[in-house]
């Protein structure tokens, strides 16, 4: 077995054709086995849906339960799942594994108590999620949700770019109440004591309603950043530590101003959506993920963990 593989061909499914000839034949195990990462790799995924409920809003964000099984298993198989709390150690100085991996959710869907945590249970990985308060406490549809449901995808991305109170507005306009019977919605406030009661989750705040942070004046991005905290810790009963930003991107989505708000509220942890390995050393209010997405199957996250994620922060 060779020690290093170039993939060049420039047809993707020829490249797609060659992942899977290497995973198949254990290639990518192999290296994995043998690997140390340069950091942790925290995974971002959003909710988790049955293969037939491919209708939903932005339905790529949504990976399917038997892809996410897949992840899981090869993330069990060959690196080194780790909690927030095992992070926080090694940022006290305790040495961390050589592949560690930290699965992560943002929002708060309900898939990820219905399919997710049975999943996680069966391989014993830990995970963060990331819970936007407003819509749980409310029994709402995330307005992102109900506005792609009325206007679709585009006149989302359209409304995130507002300024925040006309985007408030919108958001109040089209709000559309949850049925407990819908399989694509935001968890319950009852659903997500459940979901916390596991050993293996940790519940971390998302803001209050989602906004786009770096839009918003810094009184209401208080509002969104701490609320979120003192709203999710009244329903659970126990303290909220960790915080991700909406969207994730620095600048363009929050701001330098927004991580002094989160270190205020007393956050210890903040995630965002910027690409690279995390690091012990980093700031801890802006920790790094890699997107999830459905069309990242267990062969492609493998090739990602090897070879391109690597080739990235070179």
């Amino acid at each position: 077995m060779p020690h290093t593989v170039t993939i060049a061909p420039r047809h993707p499914w020829v490249r797609r054709a060659l992942k899977q000839s290497l995973f198949a034949v254990g290639y990518y195990h192999q290296r994995l086995s043998a690997a140390a990462f340069p950091g942790v790799a925290v995974l971002c995924y959003h909710g988790i849906r049955t293969s037939d409920d491919d209708s939903i809003p932005f339905s790529d964000l949504h990976v399917t339960k038997a892809t996410f099984e897949r992840h899981c298993r090869l993330l069990a198989n060959v690196c080194d799942p780790i909690s927030l709390s095992e992070l926080r150690d090694a940022r006290l100085g305790r040495e961390l594994p050589p592949r560690p991996v930290i699965v992560t959710f943002d929002d708060g869907y309900r898939g990820v108590l219905d399919h997710a945590l049975p999943i996680l249970e069966r391989y014993g990985i830990p995970a963060a999620v990331f819970v936007s308060a407003a819509p749980v406490l409310d029994r709402r549809h995330f307005w992102f949700d109900a506005l792609c449901r009325r206007q679709g995808e585009a006149a989302v991305l359209e409304a995130r770019a507002l300024p925040y109170h006309e985007w408030r507005t919108l958001m109040e306009e089209t709000a559309s109440a949850l049925d407990e019977t819908e399989s694509h919605r935001p968890l319950t406030s009852a659903e997500l004591q459940r979901l916390a009661a596991s050993h293996l989750i940790e519940v971390g705040a998302h803001t209050m309603t989602h906004p786009t942070l770096a839009l918003a004046p810094v009184e209401d991005q208080q509002r969104e950043i701490s609320g979120s905290r003192t709203a999710l810790e009244r329903v659970l009963g126990k303290p909220v530590n960790a915080f991700a930003y909406p969207y994730g991107n620095v600048f363009e989505d929050y701001t330098a101003e927004s991580v002094n708000l989160v270190r205020d509220a007393r956050f210890d942890l903040g995630f965002t959506t910027c690409e690279s390995f995390a690091t012990v050393e980093g700031d801890p209010l802006q920790i790094p993920r890699f997107m999830m997405l459905d069309t990242v199957g267990d062969v492609e996250l493998a090739h990602r963990l090897v070879h391109s994620w690597h080739a990235a922060a070179s």
